[in-house]
């Protein structure tokens, strides 16, 4: 399978063949596609890192409210408490004063409930403190995974994001090479050789040692080998449809003479 050439004087004139031409194509087009990877990966490694940042802060947080809000009840309570024995002073003032015993029983009675009532605000207060002990240690464990979690993730992010940088300038002048390199050769070269690079995972120019094709290890008739040797002409593998490209072997380095 071959396709005819067009527009190839550019090449022919700097001694390039189309072949070559293809070869330097598809490096840098993997080269591209691995740091263009590189970096959306990075990318995504960022964004799990934020999410994760974002969760623990909002835990914080959320622990830093209840705690507030915990607080809060607390200080009602104690103010109540404090309001209750204030009340419960001045009924005891009030009990040398009474005479009637009317009077005197039912303030008796006010200064039981009283007490009943006082108690169960002790109670209440004394519950909300161990709560806050409680929660104040899990704000404490909280607050300290958090600094934690923000200094191992600091060097990361700040690494991560000097890499994408890096690595967007990189592709942006290696996109530049490419397009050089690509405008170089006729629209349908190009074009076949970019559906094949996308159908192939990568691999649009491959080797042929032998007779065999090195991307799919197929053998091509005897014939076609000879011509593929001999021309420079774009030529397709018959059963991948990749293009190939044959390289002479290295010379065989001469044995040592013997002693």
């Amino acid at each position: 399978m071959t396709m005819e050439k067009e527009g190839t004087t550019l090449l022919e004139a700097q001694g390039t063949s189309e072949l070559e031409c293809l070869t330097t194509l598809q490096d840098l087009d993997r080269q591209l596609r691995e740091k263009s990877e590189l970096a959306l990966s990075l990318e995504q490694e960022i964004a799990s890192m934020d999410l994760q940042l974002a969760a623990e802060r909002e835990a914080v947080a959320s622990a830093r409210a209840e705690r507030a809000t915990l607080d809060r009840q607390r200080r009602e309570l104690e103010a109540r408490l404090d309001d209750e024995e204030a009340k419960m002073k001045d009924r005891r003032m009030r009990l040398n004063r009474v005479r009637n015993e009317r009077e005197l029983l039912a303030l008796r009675r006010e200064i039981e409930v009283g007490k009943e009532a006082n108690q169960a605000l002790e109670a209440e207060v004394i519950a909300a403190l161990q709560a806050l002990e409680t929660l104040d240690q899990t704000l404490g464990e909280r607050e300290q995974s958090l600094q934690a979690l923000e200094e191992r993730c600091a060097g990361v992010l700040t690494s991560h994001r000097e890499r994408i940088v890096a690595l967007q300038s990189e592709v942006s002048v290696e996109r530049a090479a490419r397009d050089q390199v690509a405008s170089a050769l006729s629209d349908e070269l190009r074009s076949k050789y970019e559906q094949i690079f996308a159908r192939r995972g990568g691999t649009s120019v491959v080797e042929i040692r032998n007779g065999t094709c090195m991307g799919c290890h197929t053998r091509v008739p005897p014939q076609f080998f000879n011509e593929l040797q001999k021309s420079r002409a774009v030529r397709m593998c018959p059963n991948c449809h990749r293009i190939l490209i044959w390289r002479p072997e290295p010379a065989e380095v001469a044995a040592p003479a013997g002693r």
